[in-house]
């Protein structure tokens, strides 16, 4: 091969050539397997039993307003299932009990509206299952999936001030509290997580005398 041949065509790092296959594939892509649970992408079959969960009270006060009807959300998901994971390399994603095969609940990574260049920790998870630690267990496995695998520096949490839940369990997480955030007279907490390496590195740079960085 040639020099210039090189050149066009650099070599994929091999776990993300194997994530891009298994989705050209139409194979959901595994995210993280903890002790009780499983985190993979959304497949089409999962589509129902998320949209009955958002429609059961509550779960709808503090996250994205689903299609009016399960048709819509089927194909808002397949354009989603399609295009998301490929263009990011995350999204959200589909967390199941890994005992019962259950779909329990929605969690994941996502670009950020309101924070340029930020990317931001969702989870939803089904009433019944609540109260038994499964946010924090998926949490801390899609952070550290955010660190090692998408070398992710740092992820936000905006959660609204009403939502305490949410915030006791950021908190537990290991996120640190920003500045609020304020959009549609809606007031958001805004919390901050960076990675192990990221926040090693900044403390190094803080501990050296600005004029030693030129």
């Amino acid at each position: 091969m040639t020099e210039e041949k090189q050149l066009e065509e650099p070599d994929l790092d091999p776990a993300f050539a194997e994530r891009d296959r298994c989705r050209k594939a139409g194979i959901p892509v595994k995210i993280a397997e903890t002790r009780r649970l499983l985190i993979r992408e959304t497949v089409m079959e999962d589509v129902p039993a998320l949209y009955e969960m958002r429609q059961q009270p509550g779960m709808g006060d503090y996250v994205e307003p689903m299609q009016p009807t399960l048709e819509e959300e089927m194909e808002f998901m397949k354009a989603y299932i399609r295009h998301m994971y490929a263009f990011y390399d995350f999204g959200l994603w589909t967390v199941l009990e890994r005992k019962s095969g259950q779909v329990v609940g929605r969690a994941g990574l996502f670009p950020s509206e309101l924070l340029e260049e930020g990317v931001e920790l969702g989870y939803m998870i089904a009433p019944d299952r609540q109260g038994r630690g499964y946010a924090l267990e998926c949490g801390w496995a899609i952070l550290d999936y955010a660190a090692e695998v998408l070398e992710l520096a740092e992820v936000h949490v905006l959660a609204d001030i009403r939502n305490q839940s949410s915030i006791r369990t950021v908190g537990r997480l290991g996120f640190t509290e920003g500045e609020k955030i304020q959009k549609d007279h809606v007031e958001y907490r805004h919390f901050i997580w960076r990675c192990r390496k990221a926040a090693a590195v900044e403390k190094v740079l803080k501990a050296v005398p600005e004029q030693s960085l030129f």
